[in-house]
């Protein structure tokens, strides 16, 4: 049984053995801690991952380790124990340790009852570690995001060019669907992020020029998808476009060094200092880049009309990143795709008549 399926077929009991007694009233089953609705789609696949890694340092699937906790065979704090000390062996980054750790006591306090896992005995056995950035993003300048979006295919150029200009987070701009886009009569875009999905969990814009518009239009002018960048099976995987722009990134010369990497989430330093050097203002900056903790207690009263004038006067033209000349290869490449698949019809159709008319003559 796949480890996922393992989660949902745990049957919730009340138990009362050795130093534990479990009230059924006061505590839930792992699948409905793992399934929670009020927690984003994201969450809850964070709380997948973190369980798969607690099953794999234990030994054990999430049931047994569970149902030995109760029967006392196990104490929770050295299960925990050792799955944190796991991530340390393994490398992990402090950070990730960090979160990682700190879903434990929702689980078990969930699962076993609060009075069965106390937070002073889990900070005090399972000591966190401490949380500093080990790896710094390196930014990229105009000349070299300009050379990734020159040798980088159409939809790659849309990807890019999106968390250039609007300074998505990967999963935000990825998890855009077309309804999410206002293109207006100017040619810019304004992008809509529901709160829910957003990290700091409220409803912002961000906007795109009309370079980066125009090639979101080329790339569904011959595809029929929801998704602004589609993938195979519909929405395109963050781990995938990951992957991909960190070799447009080593393409144009710009390498990882020790402590500090290039990544998509470079572009979230980029394009707020592109913004800020078309001369918008820091509040519309912070604004729609979503630092709302940087804009206090004026995150509340955000006019969105006037930051979208302000960046349609200001940004719309000048953070325009792909050339005329890439703007005309990019359509006749289009074309010849096109020429190549309307020839295979022509073909098709050729070999389907000839078979036909063969037919109709034998008979």
């Amino acid at each position: 049984m796949h480890c996922s399926e393992r989660f949902f077929s745990f049957k919730h009991t009340s138990w009362c053995s050795g130093r534990l007694h479990v009230s059924h009233s006061e505590t839930i089953a792992v699948s409905d801690w793992l399934n929670d609705s009020s927690i984003t789609e994201a969450s809850r696949v964070n709380r997948r991952n973190m369980v798969r890694k607690f099953e794999r340092s234990n030994e054990s699937n999430i049931n047994r380790i569970i149902a030995d906790i109760v029967a006392d065979k196990v104490s929770v704090y050295s299960a925990c124990r050792k799955f944190v000390d796991d991530l340390r062996v393994r490398g992990l980054a402090s950070g990730t340790i960090y979160v990682q750790r700190s879903m434990l006591p929702g689980l078990f306090q969930s699962v076993l009852g609060e009075e069965n896992f106390k937070k002073t005995v889990f900070e005090r056995l399972v000591p966190s570690a401490s949380l500093y950035v080990e790896h710094h993003k390196k930014t990229p300048t105009r000349e070299d995001t300009v050379k990734m979006l020159k040798i980088a295919d159409l939809k790659y150029k849309v990807i890019i060019g999106g968390l250039a200009s609007g300074g998505f987070r990967i999963g935000e701009w990825l998890s855009r669907k077309m309804p999410d886009l206002e293109i207006r009569p100017e040619g810019y875009a304004r992008v809509k992020l529901q709160a829910k999905e957003t990290k700091a969990k409220y409803l912002r814009y961000s906007f795109l020029p009309r370079d980066i518009v125009e090639c979101i239009q080329l790339l569904h002018a011959n595809i029929s998808s929801d998704w602004v960048i589609p993938g195979d099976r519909g929405r395109l995987n963050n781990a995938a476009a990951y992957s991909q722009i960190k070799s447009y990134f080593a393409r144009v010369g710009l390498k990882d060094e020790p402590g500090e990497s290039y990544t998509p989430h470079s572009f979230r330093t980029f394009a707020p200092d592109e913004m800020r050097a078309c001369g918008l203002k820091e509040k519309a900056v912070l604004s729609i880049i979503g630092h709302r903790n940087a804009l206090g207690a004026d995150a509340h009263y955000t006019n969105w009309v006037r930051i979208e004038n302000d960046w349609a006067a200001s940004c719309s033209e000048k953070m325009c990143l792909i050339t005329d000349n890439s703007k005309v290869q990019l359509l006749q490449d289009q074309n010849q795709k096109l020429e190549r698949h309307n020839g295979k019809l022509e073909t098709l159709l050729e070999k389907l008549l000839e078979r036909i008319t063969k037919e109709n003559t034998q008979a």
